[in-house]
């Protein structure tokens, strides 16, 4: 008896150890991916079920947010591993072409957007975008007291109602990139500005927290006495979702405002990718109509940038550019060439001690 058992036991061992060490299949497309996970891990999975092709997803965490992934493909430039990149900024994939790391889009594919948001070089496009606004505490904010503009962040008048206002510092993310812009439209202005939001957060008129995640939850409760925070929309509808009392306004609007700024989503093909068929099936797939909509109704509440969604079915939460509010004019291609021009000025102001 026990003599049969033995090499039955030995079989079992045997397929067991194969399970865990066997090598994974080998992937149709390879997707390296800086949009939040909940989200787009679900999309890179709708594809595979729709066309039968395994995505071999590479995401980034919080902290290496718009920092990870493009430096991995910097080092891997000698011999791509990802085939398909999908940010979730656009700073990052000027300074990458810029670097000859980024193919030309598929043909069509750049003429489905307005011209502001394509690379005029075709090598990527812009989709889904979040916008740079305030998240007001409607429980410890009168409307007539409301900010319309980001010079309210400074207004002494919050201080004297015993409150404060807040935003994350300019050293990652959105609101790196949002610091940049500013100092590419206009250094000298751009400088006071951010040198007077050090000064604030120094002297306790803002909070200067790590991330536009914190920024939103600092202003969603009431006890905290932050009257408003800027933040990204995506982060604000985690709020409103969850039925804080707030609101959301879309800073310098009206007659000679700047207008609001937005940071979309971009994609790209990565040049000398190892599936170069796959990834342009990918990347098509991922910049259609329905892939718009499908971000507009998910949790992050992106904005569509394409002009002719007039019939689809999207929230009423998410606004759009052109109809809604005004967006800001910025010239990314001249952002993403300053990406590290003004890095020291900025760890100088806003990092904080050790």
């Amino acid at each position: 008896m026990r003599t049969a058992v033995y090499p039955i036991v030995l079989i079992l061992v045997a397929l067991g150890v194969w399970w865990i060490v066997k090598p994974e299949p080998e992937p149709d497309v390879v997707l390296y991916c800086g949009v939040d996970q909940d989200q787009s891990r679900q999309i890179a999975e709708l594809y595979e079920r729709e066309f039968g092709k395994r995505v071999l997803y590479q995401g980034e965490s919080e902290s290496m947010r718009s920092i990870g992934l493009p430096q991995t493909l910097r080092s891997e430039k000698a011999n791509p591993r990802a085939d398909v990149f999908w940010s979730n900024e656009i700073m990052n994939l000027v300074d990458l072409s810029d670097r000859g790391l980024l193919d030309a889009l598929p043909p069509g594919v750049a003429e489905a957007f307005p011209p502001e948001w394509r690379d005029p070089k075709g090598r990527y496009v812009a989709f889904g975008a979040r916008a740079r606004v305030f998240l007001v505490n409607t429980d410890l904010l009168q409307e007539q007291d409301y900010p319309s503009s980001l010079e309210d962040l400074l207004d002494p008048k919050y201080k004297a109602l015993g409150l404060t206002t807040c935003m994350a510092r300019p050293l990652t993310g959105t609101t790196y990139t949002h610091a940049v812009a500013l100092l590419t439209k206009d250094e000298a202005e751009g400088k006071r500005f951010l040198d007077a939001v050090a000064e604030a957060g120094a002297d306790g008129r803002m909070k200067l927290v790590q991330s536009n995640g914190r920024s939103m939850n600092l202003a969603r409760n009431k006890e905290n006495k932050v009257a408003f925070s800027l933040t990204d929309t995506d982060d604000a509808w985690v709020a409103i979702r969850d039925g804080d009392p707030v609101t959301v306004v879309y800073p310098d609007q009206g007659e000679g405002r700047p207008g609001t700024v937005l940071i979309p989503n971009t994609v790209a093909l990565v040049k000398g990718r190892p599936h170069p068929e796959a990834a342009a099936d990918l990347l098509r797939w991922l910049v259609t109509e329905a892939s718009e909509i499908r971000l507009a109704n998910g949790p992050s509440a992106q904005i569509p940038l394409r002009t002719d969604l007039a019939g689809a079915n999207l929230p009423d939460h998410v606004k759009r550019p052109g109809r809604d509010f005004r967006a800001a004019d910025v010239d990314w291609q001249q952002v993403g060439r300053n990406r590290d021009r003004w890095l020291d000025y900025l760890n100088a102001r806003f990092r904080p001690a050790p």
